[in-house]
């Protein structure tokens, strides 16, 4: 708004043509104004640009500056700005889609704008640093030369993304190689891996951490490649013997991936995911915090998938009896700490499910 809000509009129209993305995450195909159907950049241009005009002239209302920008008098209609922007922004969008009954209006709204706010508080600051060299002599052009080496910022971190979607990727299909090989435990490791996340992130671990369980619970039975498929696929009973060599499974996955360059934390699942919060599992009896909680909870998720799905040596349990299996276990089987998370999970989930009925 350092020019004001219709020298804003001109910009965001001469930038339209040259607004380049990916038609999705998965999707290496780029989506611009010459392969998108007029209507729909029409909607979205004129989306934009209301938007920008509307939060611009409240902005000036507010006794926000047009020119040099005092920080003093920017900050309050500059918060109001990109609130507004935001706010009109999703809300002309998701009208469209709440028409055609694609999403619930205020909720998708709300969420919209928590998803955008981290985004926004990020590049603010830049964003007024680029207004205040606009209002420079030869403003212009040191506002390119200094989006020249952000833009290369900018790609050096999608190239990144990319590297950890495609190493994402990998993983799951590892995983899913697995699941061909036990027909017993197809969707398993997903499973495991979506509660896991889920118990971790209502205990406020950081994304870092959510991560690396993701991938340890992915990746948590791997080592049952080497299992032979007559024990793996054994509709009956094992034998003594046959559950011996099931038991080496924790063991052969860290062999297997001893070499790969994981976190101490995803290996520390894949080795030790059947041990239990009181000493007595395997392989070697750990108990207690000798262990990170991060192997408790994907352990207790595991368990929780095995205990509630189909399996020809034992009938599977409602999620209600599970649960209070896992209630039972606490401080024995299951760390306490994480059995109080992921009953939260799961009783929310139950009343989200009754809900929607």
């Amino acid at each position: 708004m350092s020019k004001g809000p219709e020298a804003a509009v001109a910009l965001a129209l001469l930038s339209t043509p040259f607004v380049v993305k990916r038609s999705s995450k998965k999707s290496k195909k780029l989506s611009h104004i010459f392969n998108t159907p007029p209507i729909k950049t029409a909607f979205n241009v004129s989306n934009f640009i209301l938007s920008i005009y509307i939060s611009g002239t409240v902005y000036q209302k507010l006794g926000g500056p047009i020119g040099v920008l005092s920080v003093q008098k920017f900050i309050l209609p500059g918060i109001v700005l990109i609130l507004s922007i935001i706010i009109l922004n999703s809300a002309i969008l998701l009208a469209l889609f709440s028409l055609n009954k694609q999403c619930r209006f205020f909720s998708a709204l709300f969420k919209n704008i928590i998803d955008f706010l981290p985004n926004i508080a990020a590049s603010a600051p830049i964003g007024y640093f680029l207004a205040t060299i606009m209002n420079m002599e030869g403003g212009e052009y040191l506002t390119l030369l200094f989006m020249l080496p952000l833009l290369l910022a900018r790609y050096s971190f999608v190239l990144y993304l990319d590297v950890k979607n495609n190493y994402y990727n990998m993983i799951q299909t590892l995983s899913a190689t697995l699941e061909a090989k036990d027909r017993y435990t197809e969707g398993h490791s997903h499973m495991v891996e979506l509660y896991s996340e889920k118990i971790a992130r209502k205990m406020g671990l950081s994304n870092r951490r959510v991560e690396d369980i993701k991938v340890g619970a992915l990746l948590h039975d791997i080592g049952k490649i080497g299992i032979d498929d007559s024990i793996l696929n054994k509709p009956g009973k094992l034998t003594p013997q046959e559950r011996d060599v099931i038991l080496r499974h924790p063991q052969i996955g860290n062999d297997i991936l001893k070499n790969v360059q994981l976190s101490s934390t995803t290996h520390a699942i894949i080795l030790h995911h059947h041990e239990r919060y009181d000493g007595g599992g395997y392989p070697d009896g750990t108990k207690e915090n000798e262990l990170p909680i991060d192997v408790y909870i994907v352990s207790a998720a595991d368990a929780f998938d095995a205990m509630t799905s189909e399996r020809p040596y034992c009938k599977n349990r409602t999620v209600e009896q599970a649960m209070d299996i896992i209630k039972r276990e606490s401080g024995k089987q299951f760390h306490p700490k994480v059995v109080e998370a992921f009953l939260q999970v799961l009783t929310e989930e139950l009343a989200s499910r009754r809900k929607a009925k």
